[in-house]
């Protein structure tokens, strides 16, 4: 048996060590990994060699927890992010209006308050000015927040006599009518009047996201995408159609939003149908917000605001409810979890499960878990519970997360390297589009604490960062175990999944400010070569 595919460079990076400096390929499967010249008895007539001069090959990425769909249709929607004042982000606004047909919707996303000289909130009065006869529906970086315009909240039937919906809030002027910002689920007023996008968007969204996943070096994703493509029939179709009949080899683990359960389940299936290309993944339930917007869930209030303790989306029984019927199907859930009120429940929901529902294996996953306590970790361990993390969060977050936060529960904020010495499962993704999809960037932030330039000198809580080794691990072996699929991704052994990336320097030994220069010199995916720069 010869190898289809040869790949070679100055060395072949795992975690845990350097295993030569090639690897053989047949059938989208690694055959050997070794030194060059011991791989030749491997080659035949037909094999393709790939040498990439001074080439560190790593297991492909996986980002363990974004929204694949949403970043595609980001790339073509209006980009806030940078805006350094409400003035340039209505300019931003005026000039789309002016490029489209009166009427139709202008989306977009990636505003941070945080960032403007204003210090507060854009407000429909601000939109109106900018874009008049267009629905307007821009939402913050983190998503949990948005701001309407007063035509988009007018289609939506918002005004002042309208309620807070369970698990959203709408912010008010004094006079109680709606100022135009929206909180988690009363954003869903609006969006619920927004066309559903035509199956060949979805599929264009797809081609590209894909595309440049492959560009920094992303060979598998775990994504929820149910609500961007307006249901789970025309988005499984969508999958169905880029990765296998278009052959745009991506592994894609697909998380499954709460409300297209029982649509699931009629369909018979659950967590790990499918295959290598396309397999169901966890359920997707949100227990809080964001801690930018300050509706991430806070045992105790928020430092700068008092009164606030942040917005539980599904309350304790809802969420308990929704977890055992999930757990009692079959599937792994997978819990939006920012602050520690709501770790606290959804911990609290698993362990039940659980115990009512003995299930061994379940990996059941937090996502988030920026805001820990240290009572907490107890019941990652004993259920088995993943932590699905964001390193990239912590150069977006250090800005203001102390004013959010105050010094004592900073301790055990973003604390990635007490819960990785604590013995948590650790996963490692970006949240994209709130975050860059490039895991360069992650690794630079989890090993340095540090934004993109630099800063702060030393690192934000540098008593947590990680070491190359385990940042390395977060976004191979770490997010492979979340899915089930250790033994054959994330890493580079016979018969595993022949995903695999070259990097022009070793993310293991590279000076760690480099880290998020790193570039992809080849990409492959399922043993295809999908990118060469």
């Amino acid at each position: 048996m010869k190898a289809d595919l040869i790949v070679s460079g100055s060395r072949v990076r795992e975690p845990s060590g350097v295993r030569g400096d090639a690897v053989a390929v047949r059938g989208g499967r690694i055959l050997a990994v070794g030194r060059r010249d011991q791989l030749r008895s491997w080659a035949g007539h037909g094999t393709r060699w790939l040498h990439v001069d001074g080439a560190t090959w790593v297991p492909g990425f996986i980002d363990s927890h974004l929204h694949l769909l949403s970043f595609g249709f980001s790339l073509g929607r209006l980009d806030l992010g940078g805006c350094q004042s409400i003035e340039e982000l209505t300019s931003r606004v005026a000039r789309a209006a002016q490029q489209r047909p009166e009427g139709t919707w202008i989306l977009g996303g990636g505003w941070d308050q945080d960032s403007f000289r204003e210090k507060r909130y854009p407000t429909r009065e601000d939109l109106d000015a900018a874009a008049p006869r267009h629905p307007v529906l821009l939402r913050r970086a983190c998503g949990h927040v948005a701001v309407a315009n007063s035509l988009a909240l007018r289609m939506a039937e918002v005004t002042a006599q309208t309620a807070d919906p369970p698990g959203g809030a709408i912010d008010r002027h004094p006079d109680g009518e709606p100022t135009g910002v929206l909180r988690e689920r009363a954003i869903e007023l609006v969006t619920g009047k927004i066309p559903p996008p035509e199956f060949e968007e979805l599929c264009f969204a797809l081609r590209r996201a894909v595309r440049f996943a492959w560009s920094v070096g992303v060979t598998s994703v775990h994504t929820e995408d149910v609500r961007a493509a307006g249901g789970l029939d025309p988005l499984l179709r969508a999958y169905e159609r880029v990765l296998r009949e278009e052959e745009m080899p991506l592994g894609v683990y697909l998380d499954i939003f709460w409300q297209a359960f029982g649509e699931l389940r009629e369909r018979g299936l659950r967590t790990g149908d499918g295959d290598d290309l396309l397999r169901i993944g966890a359920v997707k339930l949100f227990a809080d917000g964001s801690l930018g917007a300050a509706t991430a869930a806070l045992s105790e209030p928020y430092a700068d605001e008092p009164g606030n303790t942040g917005i539980l989306v599904m309350q304790p029984d809802e969420l308990e409810r929704a977890v055992s019927d999930c757990h009692l199907a079959g599937m792994q859930v997978a819990i939006h979890a920012i602050g520690d009120r709501a770790i606290e429940l959804g911990l609290r929901a698993i362990g039940r499960a659980l115990q009512q529902h003995p299930r061994q294996d379940a990996r059941h996953r937090l996502i988030h878990c920026q805001v820990m306590r240290q009572d907490l970790v107890e019941g990652f361990l004993r259920y088995g519970v993943v932590a699905d993390i964001q390193p990239k969060f912590v150069g977006t977050d250090q800005r203001w997360a102390e004013a959010r936060l105050g010094k004592e529960r900073l301790r055990w904020a973003y604390a990635w390297r007490s819960m990785w010495e604590a013995g948590l499962k650790l996963a490692g993704g970006s949240d994209c589009p709130v975050e860059p999809l490039n895991p360069a960037y992650g690794l630079h932030a989890a090993v340095t604490r540090c934004d993109l330039s630099g800063q702060p000198e030393g690192g934000w809580q540098p008593q947590q960062r990680l070491s190359a080794e385990q940042a390395l691990h977060l976004f191979t072996a770490g997010a492979a175990y979340a899915s089930f699929e250790e033994r054959k991704r994330g890493t580079i052994q016979p018969g595993a999944i022949a995903d695999l990336v070259a990097l022009d320097g070793d993310p293991v030994t590279v000076e760690p400010d480099r880290l998020k220069d790193l570039r992809v010199l080849a990409t492959v995916a399922q043993g295809r070569v999908v990118y060469l720069p």
